[in-house]
């Protein structure tokens, strides 16, 4: 991991003065050879990831509360009982490229925001894969600490105390194999809960210990999921059929996910609809996100020294 800048404060970051610089550092890179034991390399900068508030930033696009917030698709949302959702639809009209590139302009030529556009992004001249097809849906934050925490949170809540009592129970027996770093903590220690353990929840737990618990609707609703995922979390199992139909059992989650659960189609339950596409352009989910960036963060918070200085310190561990 190479660190080219990093932003230490209580306030947001400007990217258009912040990144200047390095942007422009890294467009005079790519047009020079780099010379590594005799072999000359080319810099190209393939995509952008992150979570929603830092790509919301980084795009220069409206916030993920707000109304046309998709990066991907024209999906407008509606305000319902207090929060913005954006309900299933059967079709969604795609943001190409050529449209994408316009919008942006235009923004930035207008200073108004058009279809959640506010301007131009900085990386727009530097990335060599148009946007949007270069943003890259961090699953770490949407999936694990996204939409998996917030159902899960939602499922245990609607249980009865005797039901948790033994939901909690089963998750602290949980077996995995020796090579599992991290167990699974009970409910009961949700709100300190870490990414790889939400991971191991969806894939291993949940469906098993619930299977006595829930309503057969209700859990062959949430196997609809638990199973989309997986199919998009490693390497290809189905052939080229794996994203269209990790697609598909998606597509019926989402459809009836609000017999199940109140008030809970929100942005990042949308980002689930475009998983197939980037699953094909990208690959796996296990082979793309932020968990890297996160494992430095929290090595560097869990080994400092003192409670100032954390930007040297973490330049100094990179």
């Amino acid at each position: 991991m190479v660190l080219m800048s990093i932003w230490v404060g209580y306030t947001e970051p400007e990217p258009d003065i912040w990144l200047k610089s390095i942007v422009n550092e890294l467009k005079y890179l790519k047009t020079q050879d780099i010379k590594v034991k005799n072999t000359n390399y080319n810099l190209k900068v393939y995509g952008i990831t992150g979570d929603c508030p830092a790509l919301k930033k980084i795009l220069n696009f409206i916030g993920h509360g707000g109304y046309d917030c998709c990066w991907f698709c024209y999906v407008h949302g509606e305000h319902k009982n207090g929060k913005r959702q954006y309900l299933y639809q059967r079709s969604i009209r795609l943001r190409n490229t050529q449209a994408y590139l316009h919008a942006s302009n235009e923004a930035h030529r207008t200073q108004l925001r058009v279809n959640g556009h506010l301007g131009k992004s900085i990386l727009q001249n530097l990335l060599d894969v148009q946007l949007p097809d270069s943003i890259v849906i961090d699953y770490l934050h949407v999936t694990l600490l996204g939409h998996v925490k917030t159902i899960g949170a939602a499922i245990y809540h609607e249980l009865k105390p005797f039901q948790r009592s033994t939901f909690d129970s089963q998750l602290k027996r949980q077996r995995f194999p020796h090579f599992f770093n991290r167990k699974v903590r009970p409910f009961t220690e949700f709100s300190n809960i870490k990414s790889t353990e939400l991971r191991n929840l969806l894939f291993y737990c949940l469906l098993p210990n619930l299977q006595a618990i829930l309503p057969l609707e209700k859990l062959a609703h949430l196997a609809l999921y638990v199973c989309s995922i997986r199919l998009l979390h490693e390497q290809v199992l189905l052939g080229d059929e794996t994203g269209i139909i990790a697609d598909q059992l998606f597509s019926k989650f989402y459809e009836d996910h609000e017999q199940h659960y109140n008030g809970l189609q929100n942005y990042v339950l949308h980002l689930h609809v475009h998983y197939s596409k980037m699953y094909k352009n990208h690959g796996a989910l296990a082979n793309i996100g932020c968990f890297g960036q996160e494992d430095l963060i929290g090595n560097v918070s869990s080994n400092h020294h003192g409670t100032r200085y954390h930007g040297e310190l973490i330049t100094f561990t990179t």
